[in-house]
């Protein structure tokens, strides 16, 4: 398993298990707090950037000697990159139409579903990014055959 797939199940465990937790938490606290998704969301950001990248910069550090990439992995990685891309922009219109045609046109939205949009938009982004990589290397480990 090379490194692109070992980053891409990384990010599928992360974001799967975050909305689970994510979920739980929120299920948990709405009778308690007002807004338990921006208390999960806060806390993912914190944990994420303060615990989880340091330790796996660590973790997943890069072996001299090796070849890193080659033509296919190039491929696959701008591959990956392009289906994220089309998957957060259908994300992000999808979302942005949608209440339009359920609700009508006058009718207001609260400007903090912006920031669910966009996280929504990355999150998809990767999430899709990371399926793509590991759909095209194939789903077990096969010494990249």
């Amino acid at each position: 398993m090379n490194r692109a797939q070992k980053w891409a199940w990384l990010i599928v465990v992360l974001i799967l298990s975050w909305l689970a937790l994510n979920i739980v938490v929120s299920l948990a606290l709405y009778p308690i707090c007002d807004e338990p998704v921006m208390f999960t969301v806060a806390s993912f950001v914190v944990i994420y950037n303060f615990i989880v990248m340091p330790s796996l910069t660590i973790l997943f550090r890069e072996t001299k000697g090796k070849v890193k990439f080659d033509e296919r992995d190039k491929l696959i990685q701008k591959n990956a990159l392009l289906t994220g891309a089309i998957a957060s922009m259908l994300f992000f219109g999808l979302a942005c139409l949608i209440p339009l045609f359920i609700l009508s046109p006058n009718t207001r939205i609260s400007i903090w579903w912006l920031a669910f949009i966009s996280g929504g938009a990355g999150l998809t982004y990767f999430f899709t990014m990371a399926i793509s990589i590991l759909v095209q290397y194939g789903w077990k480990e096969k010494n990249n055959e």
